[in-house]
């Protein structure tokens, strides 16, 4: 293509230049001839716009379509930042300056589109834990809602809080504290894989889980399991009056079976249940069901539920 490009170029110019010498001798001859002065002054006028429109036909081909065509990759980059776009290879293969500005600028491109990534997952996670944050919360929010509402499935959302942390952290130091937040963190992200789970450090030695399709029963069998394996951590405590080991207390409340639920009241009645685990001393999982009056807990099995399970949604869930 390039060696194409050259031809014709070479071509439409040495054609150009042989027509305008022909001119300029015939000019000149016309003078040697001692033609009227009109008659010459019109050939260099002819000779003057030949060349001019040569000028400008070359300088639109060479250098003003090659950059309309870099304006219009940016204006793409700019209006579909999240579908890359591969620069032109008439414009990255091209060998003159051209090609080099289109290279580069497709660097810079690449360079941006990393460092934005990089600041969006700033944004979006905790820089202690790797777990997600508020602002990751409120953007997970506007898909789980509606798919949890389509599918016609159930909600559950736990909080989760680290017993006594503050004689931990008093006693061993800001850097055990911070260690023993990412254990847990490493805990949380082993118990809830899906891609559909939503897991969020609150602010602290607080965090959130948000799941779809599960039940109460099965909301509490992992919530206890997590809380069992941090526990199994044996992450030394020994100012905890509870256990001699780091240990958790999560509060669970899952909505029924295609109710409209409201998250931020769910947090309220996870934060609730937990309050509960803390009332029966802390190392436990209270569970309730949206609309049940009492909520049930245990550090090791589940309680009777005084409501029946709500049904679970058998439509495939597809990736957040």
């Amino acid at each position: 293509m390039k060696i194409h490009f050259l031809k014709q170029t070479t071509g439409a110019v040495g054609g150009i230049w042989l027509c305008t010498s022909a001119l300029i001798v015939g000019v000149a001859w016309q003078a040697a001839a001692g033609r009227p002065f009109a008659i010459i002054v019109l050939g260099a006028v002819i000779i003057g716009l030949l060349g001019l429109g040569t000028s400008l036909w070359l300088l639109d081909r060479c250098l003003l379509m090659p950059i309309r065509r870099l304006t219009d990759h940016v204006s793409l980059e700019h209006d579909f930042s999240d579908t890359p776009q591969e620069m032109p290879a008439e414009l990255s293969q091209r060998l003159d300056a051209v090609g080099l500005l289109a290279r580069q600028l497709q660097t810079l491109i690449e360079e941006s589109r990393r460092h934005n990534a990089a600041l969006l997952e700033q944004t979006l996670n905790d820089p202690l834990t790797g777990l997600g944050n508020r602002r990751l919360l409120e953007r997970r929010l506007d898909m789980l809602i509606p798919l949890s509402r389509r599918l016609s499935c159930t909600v559950s959302a736990m909080m989760i809080d680290v017993d006594h942390f503050k004689p931990f952290n008093d006693n061993y130091g800001h850097p055990a504290g911070d260690a023993c937040l990412v254990d847990l963190a490493g805990v949380l992200k082993d118990t809830f894989r899906r891609d559909t789970d939503v897991v969020i450090r609150l602010g602290g030695e607080e965090f959130l889980v948000l799941l779809i399709n599960i039940d109460e029963e099965e909301a509490w069998s992992l919530a206890d399991a997590m809380r069992g394996m941090i526990q199994a951590l044996g992450l030394p405590h020994e100012y905890s009056p509870v256990a001699d080991v780091v240990t958790v207390s999560v509060g669970v409340v899952t909505s029924p079976n295609g109710l409209l639920v409201d998250i931020g009241d769910m947090i309220t009645h996870a934060d609730q249940a937990l309050y509960d685990c803390k009332a029966h001393g802390r190392n436990r999982v209270a569970a309730r069901l949206i609309g049940a009056p009492r909520s049930h807990s245990s550090p090791s099995t589940p309680a009777e539920s005084e409501l029946a399970d709500p049904p679970l949604c058998d439509t495939p869930l597809p990736n957040l």
